[in-house]
């Protein structure tokens, strides 16, 4: 994965904090009693800056750090399946403490929410899209680049349904994502 320039760095330090004040809020007092106000002043950002980073509250719990640095670990140049085994753990093993704790809380808030799993197609519809965009090679026949944003898509939906528990370590989370990606390009129903 190449370094983030300074200011994507700062937008994901931006990002992230308002993601942990949300979730450490909604986990207290409920998604609907917690107001965007509150997540801002508890990130220490205005109200502006939460909209502009995520646009609505339910956003906030569907940007997704971990599907970003899959993305920015892609290497196009290689096997599509391989690529994104390979991006999956090198985002796997970057993931810190701090990090894993806010994927934990981010996943009880969204579970406890009924809406909030509705509205998290969006967002993953757009990971997948950029997970297709970055596979798909510049001369790539229409049917080659529908079959890779299938892949795309069967990927990031099936890492979202990962399960996690709070037993659960990065690198058993890691291992199911990887069986998800072989399950994606391979098929579901496949023996593995």
């Amino acid at each position: 994965m190449g370094p983030l320039t300074t200011r994507a760095a700062k937008d994901l330090r931006t990002r992230l904090a308002i993601q942990e004040a949300a979730i450490s809020l909604c986990l207290d007092q409920g998604f609907a009693a917690t107001s965007t106000k509150a997540i801002a002043d508890r990130a220490g950002v205005s109200e502006r800056t939460l909209f502009r980073t995520f646009g609505t509250k339910a956003a906030i719990f569907w940007y997704d750090a971990f599907l970003s640095r899959v993305v920015r670990a892609l290497n196009p140049a290689v096997d599509p399946v391989a690529a994104l085994l390979k991006a999956v753990g090198a985002a796997v093993e970057t993931i810190t403490p701090e990090q894993w704790a806010l994927e934990l809380g981010r996943r009880a808030v969204i579970l406890r929410e009924p809406d909030l799993v509705v509205t998290g197609t969006q967002e993953l519809n757009a990971g997948a899209a950029q997970i297709a965009t970055t596979l798909t090679p510049p001369l790539a026949s229409p049917a080659q680049a529908f079959d890779l944003m299938l892949f795309a898509r069967f990927a990031v939906a099936g890492m979202g349904a990962v399960p996690i528990h709070t037993d659960t370590t990065p690198e058993m989370w890691g291992a199911q994502l990887e069986r998800v990606v072989y399950k994606a390009a391979h098929g579901a129903l496949e023996q593995s």
